[in-house]
């Protein structure tokens, strides 16, 4: 009986909720968000999210990983769409954050109501706004000593999707073999394991360079079961 239960666990994706209690629930979860104002034509103002699983009213912490960036919102309410997206949101959001329309990747944290919430964010634009307020105009003269412009690279975004994680290498192998034989007729080879210490092995599937490559292996991996599947950024 145990091995059996060993087993299941092995073959179950990493859940992003957690549960302390039965008051103690709490949402986590990193992946796209789905940008389309069609379902906002109706609200005066396009500033609302919904949500597949997080019932109406429930606040919630949006951030842009990238940049930083972040706002605080209540769900409008539950909506159904496409789960490989962790949130429907307008692009007057997705601006405000500051979100990739290509790759729109943010992370998405509930917030508990009863408790103290402090708006790092709101904190810092006010210390950097008084700074400014008070800082001298000062004329600086640049002399450009290299006529040739620098040209930045950019560097091409990448995501892996993460299956699960173990404490054990074994284990996380088992699971590998059982993606081979999910994604055969797709992207197995992508498939690998992350070691981020001697007990905790990631498995991962990636990394993608677009997001319809990507899509196409997580919907197949939801068909087959797999739940609550993380979007990871590459660095």
């Amino acid at each position: 009986m145990k091995y059996k239960i060993i087993l299941l666990f092995l073959l179950a994706s990493c859940a992003a909720n957690t549960y302390g209690g039965k008051n103690s629930f709490s949402y986590s979860s990193k992946g796209f968000a789905k940008i389309d104002n069609t379902f906002f034509s109706n609200i005066n103002n396009n500033i609302f999210v919904f949500h597949n699983s997080l019932k109406a009213g429930t606040k919630i912490n949006l951030v842009n990983p990238e940049t930083g960036k972040s706002m605080e919102k209540f769900v409008k309410r539950k909506l159904a769409y496409d789960n490989f997206y962790k949130v429907l949101i307008s692009k007057s959001i997705a601006k405000e954050l500051s979100l990739d329309l290509i790759f729109p990747y943010v992370e998405i944290n509930e917030v508990k109501m009863n408790k103290t919430f402090v708006a790092k964010k709101a904190i810092t634009e006010t210390i950097e706004k008084n700074i400014a307020n008070k800082a001298p105009v000062i004329k600086i003269n640049i002399n450009n000593l290299n006529n040739k412009k620098k040209i930045k690279k950019i560097k091409s975004k990448k995501y892996s999707i993460l299956v699960a994680e173990f404490y054990r290498y074994e284990s996380a192998e088992i699971l590998k073999k059982k993606l081979s034989s999910i994604l055969a007729t797709s992207n197995y080879h992508l498939i690998y394991i992350k070691k981020r210490n001697d007990k905790s092995y990631e498995l991962l599937i990636g990394p993608y360079n677009t997001i319809n490559k990507l899509k196409n292996d997580y919907i197949t991996l939801s068909d087959s079961n797999f739940e609550d599947l993380d979007i990871i950024y590459n660095d």
